[in-house]
């Protein structure tokens, strides 16, 4: 929305913890400034990114504003008029060979291209370095788990790579996707700020980065040599509003003209419909799930372990949180549209079963879990007192204590909570999505600085990532998972709950998009593939 709405933003001390932007009724309904009516302006209301270094963040809204920055080597295609996950086409790579083995991957890059704020060209030389500061863990950054297929990367020329793999990867084109570990940076500028890059980011995106001014908004300039042409929006003006009630006023009154929700709930949909607004549906979903670390006592023990999962309802939060199509219980630890994923029997409902396994374990009076830490934003506060009241009733006493987003992220890594509420989405295909959340070498580790996100601590299916990284039959590779996916189950380290497309509510008067709002994209974004696309009609 062309307002310039900044500088009407007021700090608030929120119950003496912490300092948020908020926005009053007043403010909402305020004229347009007279700098936002000459430009054309985006308004998003979302939470604020904790960085912009995109391999350095498993946050929504910090992935979300990342693709507005940032390109990778393919994208998700455009078939039909719809985006999916599920195939690639060439982006910052016009073309590339594989050889007869599938082990050596040649990269042809499209000349011209250009880095943010005069970094120059795109060359072989970023692209290896954006893929080797992530294998070598550099700090801080999160995704090299997915590019461990990797055995070596060479410069041939300025325009040429290769990369060659530790051994046939079917899939590979995914990986080097604009998505998380595929995005490319600027090698200039990720040496030139250091640390600091996480708030100067140089990317080859259709927006640029201009300021951000804490706790209350990032702003975002169109790149006037973007590859695909300039945007036709002017600027995009990221919001940092943590509450959906207060943004879904701002959308009402036309200061806002996206809005990224923490939850889509039943009440919020119907306030979105009542406004005229629409919502923007996403496949593939995010699935919200526990993981048990069984390396913590007392769920070092299966049954106490079986115990949880047996007092937990999952039909009754998921109907509550999302009723209705606003989700699907979720029938396997790999998402549905994923490839290799297979439903699989989760343990039922059964709280008389809990008792008497919790009884077996020596706990027939329960136990308590102190200093539980549970985020403030989207699902978490609510699904984890769902469950919290769930455990109660079988004895074990949850003692819920709420912390910021990025202090939640911190303090899992830390392996400070004996199970983690945790949700997501990922390269669709169940190879990165069980390498990330349940291969050894994610388990975090404060001591080594590993902050990985296995947080079941779970060992027990490293051998079938290694087998179906080598398959070349996709039947026989999606054999291989099925496998893992009932290995996970057996061994009770994790519990999906609800699986939930990606939505943002629009206002389409003010805001179009080429795709249809109803999966018109599968996005692993957590926004939109292609935020170039989106259009201003006034």
């Amino acid at each position: 929305m062309p307002r310039d709405i900044g500088r009407r933003f007021a700090l608030v001390l929120s119950a003496g913890l912490t300092v948020v932007a908020a926005l009053t009724l007043l403010i909402l309904g305020a004229p347009p400034g007279a700098e936002a009516q000459r430009k054309k302006v985006v308004s998003i209301a979302a939470k604020e990114p904790d960085t912009l270094d995109p391999h350095s963040s498993t946050i929504g809204q910090s992935q979300a504003i990342s693709r507005f920055l940032y390109r990778g080597l393919t994208r998700f295609a455009i078939k039909d008029g719809k985006v999916t996950t599920a195939e690639v086409e060439p982006d910052l790579a016009e073309s590339w060979t594989i050889s007869p083995d599938g082990t050596l991957w040649t990269f042809k890059l499209r000349r011209g291209v250009q880095f943010h704020k005069g970094f120059g060209e795109l060359t072989a030389e970023d692209v290896k370095f954006s893929f080797e500061r992530q294998i070598r863990r550099a700090p801080g950054t999160r995704f090299g788990v997915n590019l461990e297929v990797i055995k070596a990367i060479e410069v041939v020329d300025p325009y040429t790579v290769q990369i060659t793999l530790k051994a046939f990867d079917p899939v590979f084109p995914l990986r080097m996707a604009g998505y998380q570990q595929g995005y490319i940076v600027s090698k200039k500028a990720v040496e030139k700020h250091g640390e600091q890059f996480k708030w100067n980011p140089i990317g080859t995106g259709p927006f640029y980065f201009d300021r951000h001014s804490p706790r209350e908004k990032v702003v975002l300039k169109a790149f006037d040599h973007f590859r695909g042409g300039r945007p036709q929006i002017d600027e995009v003006h990221w919001f940092d509003v943590p509450e959906d009630a207060t943004k879904l006023i701002g959308l009402e009154k036309g200061t806002f003209d996206l809005v990224y929700p923490e939850a889509v709930t039943a009440d919020f949909e119907a306030q979105v419909q009542k406004m005229g607004a629409v919502m923007d549906r996403r496949g593939p979903g995010s699935q919200e799930r526990f993981y048990i670390n069984m390396t913590k006592p007392p769920f070092d023990d299966i049954r106490v372990r079986r115990a949880f999962m047996h007092a937990i309802d999952r039909k009754a939060i998921k109907e509550t949180m999302y009723p209705g199509r606003l989700g699907r219980l979720a029938v396997s630890p790999v998402p549905a549209g994923y490839f290799g994923h297979v439903p699989v029997e989760l343990p039922e409902y059964n709280p008389d079963l809990a008792r008497k396994l919790l009884a077996e374990a020596g706990y027939p009076n329960g136990f308590t879990v102190k200093n539980y830490f549970v985020s403030k934003s989207f699902f978490f506060p609510k699904v984890a007192t769902l469950a919290q009241e769930q455990l109660r009733k079988v004895g074990i006493v949850v003692e819920l204590q709420i912390v910021e987003h990025a202090t939640y992220h911190e303090h899992i890594r830390k392996n400070l909570n004996p199970f983690v509420l945790y949700g997501g989405t990922r390269l669709p295909d169940a190879d990165p999505w069980l390498s990330l959340f349940f291969h050894s070498s994610e388990i975090p580790d404060p001591a080594t600085g590993n902050k990985g996100s296995n947080f079941a601590h779970y060992r027990g299916i490293d051998d079938l990532l290694a087998q179906g990284r080598q398959e070349r039959d996709p039947k026989k590779r999606a054999a291989i998972y099925h496998e893992a996916q009932r290995r996970i189950v057996r061994d009770a380290v994790c519990l999906p709950i609800s699986e939930v497309p990606g939505e943002w509510a629009r206002n389409p008067r003010r805001v179009s998009t080429p795709f249809d709002p109803e999966y018109g994209e599968d996005s692993l974004h957590f926004s939109y593939n292609y935020p170039e696309l989106l259009k201003l009609l006034y």
